[in-house]
């Protein structure tokens, strides 16, 4: 199953051609506001927004593609900047180039979430849409200009109820597994520091998995859409 596992994460990280240099960015997985490396899974969470606005994102410390690995003006650099204090959490993200020139800054996105978890884990989807400005500023500069259906479109969420799901788990597999009743797999969950939090991966998408007493939600954005979806176990 970990085979399986990834292999799903390789075709997460292939999805954008190294071509289109705006979308690919090596992101830190301990910023200057951090004591470890992904504190609350901050890092992880970034990666997957990321990932999900269609980006190739890669960590500092690991293995680059060599086409990366030769030239660093290959990719963009994302820089998270935490500006909270002890009634409001507060983060804006930085899009920089090779020369540390600045490209793009989101606007400052804040919560005032008491449970830092989940503070964390609702500013980081809060990036997801000013990531899209970014988006917007390329398209601009060369002159092509967006028209309303876009706007709209980019708006849009879909629900979807999934009944009679499961939990399975191999012993000593890290990867949990939700299957429906026919057994076909739904999703991998990966554990986060908060036990009802999860990182949650499926074809075309990762995104934050939620337990509650009476059901489970997942949540992710896809080509711009938020999609919510309920599990019933």
């Amino acid at each position: 199953m970990m085979k399986n596992f990834s292999i799903l994460v390789l075709v997460f990280l292939s999805f954008t051609s190294f071509s289109q240099q705006n979308k690919v960015i090596i992101i830190s997985n301990k910023y200057e506001f951090q004591k470890e490396k992904n504190t609350y899974n901050i890092n992880t969470m970034l990666k997957a927004i990321l990932i999900s606005n269609s980006y190739q994102v890669f960590f500092e410390d690991e293995e680059l593609p060599m086409e990366i690995a030769q030239n660093k003006c290959n990719a963009l650099t994302g820089l998270l900047i935490d500006n909270s204090n002890l009634f409001v959490r507060k983060i804006k993200f930085q899009i920089r180039d090779c020369q540390n020139n600045l490209l793009f800054e989101t606007a400052e996105v804040k919560t005032r979430e008491k449970d830092i978890q989940n503070a964390y884990i609702e500013i980081i989807k809060l990036l997801s849409p000013e990531l899209k400005k970014y988006d917007a500023t390329i398209i601009q500069e060369k002159e092509v200009v967006a028209t309303p259906e876009i706007d709209e479109r980019l708006k849009i969420s879909e629900f979807k109820t999934y009944l009679n799901c499961r939990f399975e788990q191999s012993l000593g597999d890290p990867v949990t597994e939700v299957r429906d009743s026919n057994d076909n797999l739904l999703l991998l969950l990966q554990k986060t520091k908060n036990p009802n939090v999860f990182i949650a991966y499926k074809e075309g998408a990762i995104g934050a998995f939620t337990k509650t007493d009476k059901k489970c939600i997942f949540e992710y954005y896809i080509d711009g859409k938020y999609m919510v979806e309920e599990y019933l176990f």
